[in-house]
């Protein structure tokens, strides 16, 4: 009975991990695509760090600090939709207007 439940322990704990990590990656290759986009805007030596994220309704909101070479520092959200074909990116400041 004890190998029973600890094979089926483990087989729990391999489905939850593997499900984190599935979603781990969508938030990572959603900062790429938002550090790519970013960097295109405002230079290659801007500084980018990553302060949260969230998907809700197919949309993946990316909330970054972002520091340009030689200016302050400014918050930023990033939306992609993923429901879309095209993956739409907008860049936005923190009270939502476009970039």
């Amino acid at each position: 009975m004890f190998k029973l439940n600890t094979v089926i322990s483990t087989f729990i704990l391999a489905v939850l991990l593997s499900g984190t990590a599935h979603a781990s990656s969508n938030v990572t290759e959603a900062y790429s695509y938002c550090k790519t986009a970013v960097k295109e805007k405002f230079g290659d030596e801007t500084r980018i760090v990553m302060k949260g994220s969230k998907k809700f309704a197919g949309t993946m909101t990316v909330k970054l600090s972002v520091v340009p070479a030689g200016e302050s520092r400014q918050r930023m959200l990033c939306k992609i939709d993923a429901s879309k074909a095209s993956n739409n990116l907008v860049l936005t400041d923190r009270k939502g207007n476009a970039l």
